[in-house]
C-alpha cells in the first residue's frame, strides 16, 4: 500500500468501465433515465455515450458539430443567461442565476455569436425556465450520484490512461449548471467553479431532480444536446470525479481551485489529461503506454503535485517512476510556463531521454537542450515565449544552476527533477557533487521565501511562492527514505509495488531454492534443475548448467545473465552458443528470427565501417549477446534495440546494465554473488533482479542467484539483508565536498562569511546525519575553509594574507570572503578542487612552446587527468608507437620532459622517474586521442593501444568534456586569451573525432559517426534535408535502417531546426526590445 504523507485523490475507471457501473448501481433503468427510456446516442453525454469515436474528435470538430445543430433549427437549444459566456476566456467571470419564478431578468448575452444569442432567447421565451432548468438538474444530478457511487479505485488493476477522476469540472461547466439551476444561489464565486450540481441544498436538489426524472419529458430534449455547447473541452473529459465518502461531490469546498485530479490550478490548466492537453494522452498511446498504474495516479494526484510541493517516491526497478515525472515536467512547462531541469546519472540515459522526448517536444512546442559530455551551453539560450526541458548529468546541472544564478535567471527554473537521488552516497565525487547542487537550490529557496515573506505577498494556503523552485525525487528502496525526505524537504511516497510477480530463487549444483524473506526457512526447496539431455561433454564445458536454465524460457522469452567481469561476459555468451550446438538446438534457435539476425549484423558492421567483434557475429546468430562497457555507444544501442525487439534472446552483461537503460527479461540469472573481487550488495542484487518481469509482456518475472554450496550462509546477507542506507560523502576525502559547496556558493554571491558557510552546512545531509556518522560539523568547516586558503581559491576581502596562519588570526564568523580568480575557474570550468592548480600550472608551462603545427599540443592538455588511472600501458606497445612519431610530435613530447632516452629506459628496465610518471601515462592516452582526432577506425585504434573500443570511444567523450571545462576555465582568466581562441573550435571536433563534413549530422540525437556516413553517402548532407524528408526516403535510402529510427531522425532534425530558427529570432527580438 502506497503510503504519501499529504492524502490526495485517486482515479477510477473509465466512461465503458463507468457505464457498466452505473446501470448496476442504478438498478432499474428509471432510475438513470428518465420515463425508463434508453438514451440516444447523439446526445454526447460522455458518461454514457456508446460511440468511442466521439471522443476523438477535435475540438474544431465538435465545433463544427454545434454549428451543424443551431442551422438546422435543433429545438433542444439550453437557454443562457446574462451572466454567461461560454467562450469567455477570463476566470474572474461571475454572475448570479435568477430565480425560476423571474425568469424575464435573464437577458440572454453571446458577444461572440450574437445568431446562437438569438436562438437562445427564443428557448427561453419558448418553454419554462424552471422545467428546462430542472430537467437539466435531473440529468446532472442523476449522472453524478450513481457514476459517482460506483466510481472506486481498484487498486489490483491499471487504469486506462487519461481516464482519470478529476475532483471537480471544469470552472465554466460549474458556471453552466449553476446558473441552469431552479434554485436560487446564495454561494460565492469559489462554490460554484467547484460544484458538479446546482446550487442550493443537496437534499432540496435530490427530491426535485428525481421527481422531474420521472414527470418531465421535456428535460430528454434538453439533455440530448452535445456538451459542446456547454464547454468544448469538457466533452473529451473521460472520466468522472471520485468520491472517497458518500456524497462528496455535493458537498462545497470553499478552498478548492483544483480541476483535474487536483493537479492544476483552475487558471493554469490547459487540458482534460492531468491539466495537460489531450495530445499528451496520445503521444504516450503512439508509445504503447496504454494505461497509467494506481501508484502513478495517486502520486499525479497527491497534494504535493497539487500544491507544487518537493516530492520523494521511491518503488523498485522498473516500476514506471519516470513517466510521473515527465507528466509533471510536462505541467510546468506547458502550464505554469517554467523552465525544467532533468538531472539523470550517466550520459546514456540523457541521449536516450532526448530522443523519447522529442516527439513530444515537436508537438506541444517546448525546446529540449541536452546537457552532457561537451554538449550544453552556459548560460542557455533566453527564450521569449517557449520554455526548455534541460536534460543533464550531474555535473553539468551543477554547472547550468551556476550560470543560472550569476546571471540572475534562476526565477526562469520552476521545477528540477532528480533520478536515482539515492546517488547521494556514492564515493566517488558524484554523491558529493549531487548533494551540493540540492544544497544549494534549498538555500536559494529559503532567501526567495524570505523575500516573499518580507514583501507581504507569500502565496496562498495552496501553492508555496512562485520564485521557488519545485524538487521533484526519484530513488530507488534505501533504509532511510524518511531521512532523504527531511534532506529534500519533500513528502514522501513509497511502494513496493510491481507490475508483475518477482519470484526470487537461489540456485545450488541442481537445487534450485525459492527465497521467503519474511519466513523461519529463509530458502526453501522447490525442485531440481533437469539436465537429462547433457552429455558429459556438456557437463564438462557448462559446469554450472547455466544453459539449461536459459532453455527453459529461452528462446520464447527473453533471459539477462549478469556476469562479474567484462571478459567473463564474452566467454559465457561463447559457451551458451556451443552447448546450443551439443544439445541439438541450432537450426531450432537458429532459425528464429533469422532475417532480424542478419540486418542486426550488417548494420553492427556498418557502425564500425565495416568491422565487427567475431565474438559478437558468431553468438548473435543463436540470439545472444554481450553488452558491457567494452563496446562503443552504438554497439550497445543497437544490442539494446535488437533485444528490445526480440531479435536478441539471452544478453550477458555487467552489474552497470542494470544500473543504466531499462532492458527487463522474464528470467534473470545472476552468475555469481562477486562482482570482481567485492561481493554484491542487497542494492546491486535488487537492482538486477528487479529487471526480471516485462510489464505488459509477462505474467511474472524470475531471478536466480547462483552460489556454490559453501556460499549459502554468505549470501544471506546480500538476499535478505536489510537494505543499506543512502549516506553523506561530503567529509569524505579531506572534506573536498564540503569545500567544493563553500567555493561554489561564495562565486554565486549566495553567501559571503563563514557565518553563512555554516548556515548552508546546516542544510546538507551532512549535518543531518552527523551525530550517525560522528562527524564534527564546525571542525569540518574549519578544514574545508583551510584548503580552500591553502589552494589559494579565496582569499579574504580585508587582508592580503594567503597563508593558513595568517587566516587563523583574522578570520572570524563575519569576515568576508571572496574567490580567487583561480577559484572562479575552477567554478567556471567544473574542475576538481584538487586539479585546479594542476591545470592552472600546465596551461602556463604551454604557453610560451605551445605547437599549433600539430594537435597533438592541444590534445594533450585536454586529456583527463583521471583517466590515467583506469588505461594502461605497456612498455614494447609505447616504445613502437613513440619511434613512429613524426619530428612535430616529438618535439611536443620533449617540451613535456619525454624524450627517447625516457622512453629506452621504459622498455629496458621498466623503470623511470617518478616525477615523469604521471606525464608519461597522461601523454599515451594523448595518442590515442590523435589517432581518433585523424578519424582512425576506432577498432583500429583499440587494437594499435591494446585498449577496449569501449574504452577508446570513451577517452574521446571524456576528452571532450573536459576540453569544454577547460575553454570555461580559460575564459576566467584573461592571460589564458589564446587558449580560448583555439579551443571553441577544437572541442566540437574533439566530441566526435571525424571529418568536418559530418559534423552537421552529428549534431542530431543518438547519430554517430556511422550513420552519420550512412546519411552522407545516401545525399543527406544538412540537418535541413534531413528535417524535410520523409522517414519511408530515409528507410529506402539508407541501408538496414529501421523505420523508428528514421522517423526518430527526421523528429530530430526538425525539432533541432526550429530550436535554431527561433533561438535567432528570440535573440534578435531580445537585442530590439530587451525585456
Amino acid at each position: 500500500t502506497g503510503v504519501v504523507v499529504a492524502a490526495g485523490g485517486a482515479a477510477g475507471p473509465g466512461a465503458t468501465g463507468q457505464k457498466r457501473k452505473v446501470e448496476e448501481e442504478c438498478g432499474e433503468p428509471s432510475k438513470c433515465s428518465p420515463a425508463g427510456k434508453k438514451r440516444p446516442q447523439s446526445e454526447g453525454s460522455l458518461l454514457l455515450a456508446e460511440d468511442e469515436s466521439f471522443f476523438n474528435k477535435n475540438a474544431s470538430e465538435l465545433m463544427a458539430m454545434e454549428d451543424s445543430l443551431l442551422s438546422t433549427g435543433s429545438k433542444s437549444v439550453i437557454p443562457v443567461h446574462e451572466s454567461e459566456d461560454m467562450f469567455a476566456d477570463s476566470d474572474e467571470e461571475t454572475g448570479v442565476t435568477a430565480p425560476p419564478a423571474q425568469p424575464k431578468e435573464s437577458t440572454p448575452r453571446l458577444r461572440k455569436t450574437p445568431s446562437r444569442t438569438r436562438r437562445a432567447s427564443t428557448a427561453t421565451a419558448a418553454s419554462p425556465i424552471g422545467k428546462e432548468n430542472y430537467g437539466y438538474s435531473t440529468r446532472r444530478r442523476s449522472r453524478v450520484e450513481c457514476a459517482g457511487a460506483a466510481d472506486k479505485v481498484n487498486n489490483d488493476k491499471s487504469l486506462p490512461l487519461g481516464e482519470t477522476t478529476p475532483h471537480s469540472t471544469r470552472k465554466s461547466l460549474s458556471r453552466q449548471q449553476s446558473k441552469l439551476s431552479a434554485t436560487p444561489s446564495n454561494t460565492s464565486q469559489t462554490d460554484r467553479s467547484v460544484s458538479l450540481t446546482p446550487c442550493g441544498t443537496p437534499s432540496q436538489h435530490k427530491s426535485a431532480s428525481i421527481t422531474q426524472a420521472s414527470t418531465n419529458s421535456e428535460s430528454q430534449g434538453l439533455c440530448s444536446m452535445p456538451l459542446s455547447l456547454l464547454n468544448v473541452r469538457e466533452r473529451v473529459l473521460q472520466s468522472t470525479p471520485k468520491q472517497t465518502q458518500p456524497n462528496r461531490l455535493l458537498q462545497q469546498n470553499k478552498d478548492d481551485s483544483y480541476v483535474n485530479e487536483h493537479v492544476v490550478n483552475v487558471k493554469k490548466d490547459r487540458g482534460p489529461f492531468y491539466g495537460l492537453p489531450l495530445r499528451v494522452q496520445q503521444l504516450y498511446r503512439e508509445k504503447g503506454i496504454k494505461e497509467l498504474f494506481p501508484w502513478q495516479i495517486q502520486c499525479l494526484t497527491s497534494k504535493a503535485v497539487q500544491n507544487k510541493n518537493n516530492l520523494l517516491y521511491s518503488l523498485p526497478t522498473s516500476g514506471g517512476k519516470t513517466l510521473v515525472a515527465e507528466i509533471i515536467m510536462l505541467q510546468e512547462m506547458l502550464c505554469y510556463r517554467k523552465n525544467c531541469i532533468f538531472v539523470l546519472p550517466y550520459v546514456s540515459l540523457v541521449q536516450e531521454k532526448i530522443r523519447s522526448l522529442s516527439p513530444f517536444a515537436l508537438d506541444l512546442g517546448f525546446y529540449l537542450e541536452e546537457y552532457a559530455g561537451p554538449k550544453g551551453r552556459f548560460p542557455p539560450q533566453k527564450r521569449r515565449v517557449k520554455k526548455s526541458l534541460f536534460i543533464c548529468t550531474i555535473e553539468k546541472a551543477h554547472a547550468l544552476l551556476n550560470s543560472l544564478v550569476v546571471e540572475k535567471r534562476i526565477h526562469e527554473v520552476g521545477l528540477v527533477v532528480i533520478d536515482e537521488v539515492h546517488m547521494i552516497g556514492e564515493n566517488n565525487g558524484r554523491g558529493a557533487n549531487l548533494e551540493s547542487f540540492i544544497t544549494k537550490i534549498k538555500y536559494i529557496n529559503s532567501e526567495a521565501k524570505e523575500q516573499t515573506v518580507g514583501k507581504g505577498t507569500a502565496g496562498s494556503n495552496h501553492e508555496k511562492p512562485s520564485e521557488m523552485i519545485q524538487i521533484i525525487s526519484m530513488s530507488a528502496t534505501v533504509g532511510n527514505l524518511k531521512e532523504l525526505s527531511i534532506f529534500l524537504e519533500s513528502e514522501l511516497y513509497t511502494d513496493s509495488w510491481r507490475p508483475v510477480q518477482l519470484y526470487e530463487y537461489i540456485k545450488v549444483g541442481q537445487d534450485i531454492h525459492k527465497v521467503q524473506i519474511n519466513e523461519a526457512e529463509q530458502f526453501q526447496f522447490v525442485r531440481k534443475l533437469s539436465i537429462a539431455n547433457c552429455t558429459q561433454d556438456v557437463k564438462s564445458r557448462d559446469g554450472d548448467f547455466v544453459t539449461n536454465l536459459i532453455l527453459e524460457v529461452f528462446p520464447a522469452h527473453s533471459c539477462l545473465v549478469f556476469c562479474d567481469t567484462k571478459r567473463r561476459c564474452e566467454n559465457v555468451s561463447l559457451m551458451i552458443c556451443e552447448v546450443l550446438h551439443m544439445l541439438g538446438n541450432t537450426e531450432r534457435i537458429g532459425g528464429h528470427c533469422s532475417e532480424e539476425k542478419e540486418v542486426l549484423i550488417e548494420s553492427l558492421k556498418q557502425e564500425g565501417s565495416g568491422f565487427m567483434c567475431p565474438k559478437l557475429e558468431k553468438t548473435l546468430r543463436y540470439g545472444v549477446a554481450y553488452h558491457h562497457s567494452g563496446l562503443t555507444m552504438d554497439e550497445r544501442k543497437l544490442i539494446e534495440e535488437g533485444y528490445l525487439s526480440g531479435t536478441i534472446g539471452v544478453l550477458c552483461c555487467t552489474s552497470t546494465l542494470a544500473a543504466g537503460v531499462n532492458l527487463p527479461a522474464r528470467r534473470v540469472i545472476i552468475r555469481s554473488p562477486f562482482m570482481g573481487r567485492s561481493q554484491l550488495t542487497h542494492t546491486q542484487y535488487k537492482q538486477m533482479t528487479g529487471r526480471a518481469g516485462r510489464a505488459g509482456l509477462d505474467t511474472h518475472g524470475e531471478a536466480f542467484l547462483m552460489v556454490k554450496p559453501h556460499e549459502v550462509k554468505r549470501v544471506e546477507s546480500v538476499v535478505t539483508s536489510p537494505v543499506e542506507h543512502c549516506m553523506t560523502t561530503l567529509h569524505l576525502q579531506g572534506n573536498t565536498g564540503l569545500a567544493t559547496l563553500i567555493l561554489n556558493s561564495l562565486f554565486l554571491g549566495i553567501i559571503s562569511t563563514p557565518a553563512q558557510a555554516k548556515a548552508i552546512l546546516e542544510m546538507t545531509l551532512m549535518n543531518l546525519q552527523s551525530k550517525k556518522l560522528s562527524v564534527d560539523t564546525g571542525a569540518a568547516l574549519q578544514t574545508a575553509l583551510d584548503l580552500l586558503l591553502e589552494n589559494k581559491l579565496i582569499s579574504l576581502a580585508d587582508s592580503g594574507g594567503w597563508t593558513q596562519e595568517a587566516t587563523q588570526q583574522t578570520c572570524h564568523l563575519t569576515t568576508p570572503m571572496k574567490p580567487t580568480r583561480l577559484g572562479r575557474a575552477a567554478i567556471q570550468g567544473n574542475v576538481p578542487l584538487n586539479l585546479a592548480g594542476r591545470l592552472y600550472k600546465d596551461l602556463k608551462n604551454a604557453r610560451p612552446h605551445l605547437a599549433v603545427d600539430t594537435p597533438l599540443h592541444l590534445l594533450y592538455l585536454v586529456t583527463p587527468y583521471d583517466l590515467t588511472e583506469t588505461i594502461y600501458y605497456t612498455a614494447s606497445i609505447y616504445y613502437k608507437i613513440f619511434m613512429k612519431l613524426d619530428e612535430s610530435e616529438l618535439q611536443v613530447a620533449r617540451v613535456l620532459g619525454i624524450h627517447e632516452g625516457v622512453i629506452t629506459a621504459l622498455m629496458t628496465c621498466g623503470q623511470v622517474s617518478k616525477a615523469v610518471k604521471p606525464a608519461l601515462a597522461r601523454f599515451y592516452l594523448t595518442l590515442v586521442l590523435l589517432d581518433l582526432w585523424n578519424a582512425v577506425p576506432i577498432h583500429e585504434v583499440a587494437n594499435k593501444f591494446d585498449v577496449s573500443r569501449g574504452e577508446a570511444q570513451n577517452l574521446m567523450t571524456s576528452a571532450a568534456s573536459f576540453a569544454s571545462s577547460v575553454l570555461h576555465f580559460c575564459d576566467e582568466i584573461e592571460e589564458f586569451w589564446a587558449y580560448q581562441e583555439l579551443l571553441e573550435p577544437f572541442v566540437k571536433r574533439l566530441a566526435h573525432c571525424c571529418t568536418p563534413d559530418l559534423l552537421p549530422l552529428l549534431e542530431l540525437p543518438g547519430v554517430k559517426a556511422g550513420r552519420a556516413r550512412q546519411l552522407l553517402a545516401a545525399g543527406y548532407s544538412t540537418i535541413q534535408a534531413i528535417s524535410r524528408s520523409d522517414p519511408k526516403d530515409l528507410v529506402a535510402r539508407v541501408e538496414h535502417l529501421p523505420f523508428k529510427t528514421a522517423k526518430a531522425i527526421v523528429q530530430s532534425a526538425q525539432l533541432l531546426l526550429i530550436d535554431k530558427a527561433e533561438a535567432l529570432h528570440d535573440e534578435a527580438e531580445i537585442l530590439l526590445n530587451p525585456m
